[in-house]
């Protein structure tokens, strides 16, 4: 009797639902979606970072709908209040800068606490710049848009310093790319009109066939706003953008280019947190161009630009700290007396 029962339960629980077109509790998937209403009121709090490619800005939360345009990478959105379209886990309303209104996936973008939008993008595009996957393209898209972002006015003081430097940086990343793949400026139209958009801050070496992101854009930086939090950041760009020259032992070649790169920081930055590292190097090869003094190459009378490389290591060994100046100014000393005579 007792069985009988069981498989009587049984049926009325299992089997009967089946019959009748439903399904048993137990066996229907629990759907965890926020609430439409919960959804709005945290999205519309939020900054809208897009840290995706080619993402693709549809007319209405749909895939098959008509797309209104591609969206760049770090391109300034806004969330749409005014969507009359429900909320969803899978679609966010939103207002592009020339007035598009439109609906991005949800997974294409990041959703962050206001004030929080530059942090964000900066962050996003350091990941992908150190990501060797990150393609030329996809480096110049990144490019662009901090140089955008940088041109608009709406950040400034620190926040400014940091866009501006890491723009650059983002401009050296995509440099390193044509270089190291030796590809040429008119490969692509693409590629001529960004390297045309940029020109004011790059450099070209005919005889290597390459192109350098000039320091010079990173010192105006420094020069310009020496007291922001993130212009050390700057200066050490500025150091490591200065083109590895082969001087070929030419005298006023190798002070010139240790002079406009890592003593013009320790110059800028006596407490800056790539001094320690920079003077090391900087002793190193003042070691090695002085170890013979007889043999330093600048006969008398010393041409003009060994002489001006001279004293103007001179004048900036003079503001470095004590300790730096204490371990630097020997070898300077043996270039003053055999030089400057």
């Amino acid at each position: 009797m007792g069985r009988i029962l069981i498989i009587f339960v049984f049926f009325l629980a299992v089997i009967l639902p089946s019959f009748l077109g439903g399904e048993p509790k137990s066996l229907k998937p629990i759907l965890k979606q926020a609430a439409p209403k919960s959804v709005h009121n945290t999205d519309s709090k939020s900054e809208i970072v897009v840290n995706h490619f080619g993402v693709k800005l549809y007319l209405f939360p749909d895939r098959k709908s008509n797309v209104l345009k591609t969206i760049q990478f770090g391109e300034r959105l806004f969330y749409d209040s005014s969507s009359l379209e429900p909320n969803s886990a899978e679609w966010v309303p939103v207002v592009t800068e020339e007035k598009l209104a439109g609906f991005l996936l949800r997974n294409t973008l990041l959703l962050v606490s206001k004030n929080k939008f530059l942090s964000t993008v900066l962050f996003e595009a350091d990941k992908l710049l150190k990501l060797n996957s990150t393609g030329l393209e996809q480096r110049m898209e990144i490019a662009d848009s901090l140089f955008r972002h940088a041109g608009t006015g709406e950040f400034r003081g620190d926040d400014f310093t940091l866009i501006k430097a890491k723009a650059g940086f983002a401009l050296i990343k995509s440099i390193d790319i044509l270089n190291e793949k030796n590809i040429k400026a008119d490969s692509s139209k693409e590629i001529l009109d960004f390297l045309k958009r940029h020109e004011s801050k790059l450099l070209f070496d005919y005889s290597a066939g390459k192109y350098y992101v000039d320091a010079n854009y990173f010192w105006k930086l420094v020069e310009n706003h020496p007291n922001t939090k993130h212009s050390d950041y700057a200066g050490y760009l500025a150091a490591e953008a200065s083109p590895d020259v082969e001087c070929q032992r030419d005298l006023a070649c190798e002070l010139e280019k240790l002079r406009r790169s890592k003593m013009k920081y320790i110059y800028f930055f006596p407490n800056g947190n790539y001094v320690s590292m920079y003077s090391k190097s900087v002793v190193a090869k003042l070691k090695e161009i002085t170890k013979d003094p007889e043999s330093i190459a600048c006969f008398q009378p010393a041409p003009q630009n060994i002489q001006v490389e001279i004293n103007t290591m001179y004048r900036y060994v003079q503001d470095y700290s004590l300790r730096y100046r204490k371990e630097i100014l020997p070898y300077i000393q043996i270039l003053q007396k055999e030089c400057l005579k």
